[in-house]
C-alpha cells in the first residue's frame, strides 16, 4: 500500500503528483532544496525525481499570478542555467493525462512502458473522492455513519 500521506507535501495536489510517482514506481525526494556549485541556494522543489536532474512540481493558480509568474519564471531561468529541468503540472493533467507523465518518467528513467502502473493509478483514483464512484461511496459511508 502506498502511504498517502506526507508531512512534506504542502498542498493536497502536490500529495496527490507524489502519489502518482510512488504508484508508478518512481522514486522521488519532496521538497529538494537545490543549490549552485559555490553552494548558494537557488530554489526548492515539491519533487525531484531521484537520480535525475528533473524536478516535478504541481502548479496551481496562485502561479498565474502576475508577481509569483515572474518569480516563477525567474527561478526556472536560474534552474536551467545550473541544468536543472522543472516541470509543472495541473490538477486536470494528474486526473486525466497520467498516462502520458508516467510515459515520460519511463523515458526519463530508461525504462520500459508497464500498464500495470497506470492501472494502479486508475484504480487508487477510482476509490477517491476526486472520482464520481469515490465520491458516491464517501457520501454513502458517512450517511450510514450518521
Amino acid at each position: 500500500m502506498v502511504s498517502v500521506i506526507s508531512q512534506r507535501s504542502e498542498s493536497p495536489w502536490e500529495s496527490v503528483l507524489r502519489l502518482l510517482h510512488c504508484v508508478a514506481d518512481v522514486e522521488v525526494e519532496p521538497q529538494k532544496k537545490i543549490y549552485d556549485e559555490w553552494g548558494r541556494f537557488v530554489a526548492r522543489a515539491d519533487l525531484w525525481v531521484i537520480g535525475t536532474r528533473r524536478l516535478h512540481e504541481y502548479d496551481g493558480e496562485s502561479h498565474r499570478d502576475r508577481e509569483a509568474y515572474r518569480t516563477d519564471l525567474a527561478r526556472e531561468r536560474r534552474l536551467v542555467e545550473i541544468d536543472w529541468q522543472r516541470v509543472g503540472f495541473t490538477s486536470p493533467q494528474l486526473l486525466f493525462e497520467a498516462g502520458s507523465i508516467i510515459a515520460g518518467l519511463d523515458r526519463l528513467l530508461g525504462r520500459s512502458w508497464d500498464p500495470s502502473r497506470l492501472a494502479r493509478w486508475h484504480a487508487l483514483l477510482e476509490e477517491s473522492v476526486l472520482r464520481p464512484s469515490g465520491r458516491a461511496r464517501t457520501t454513502w459511508r458517512w450517511k450510514r455513519g450518521r
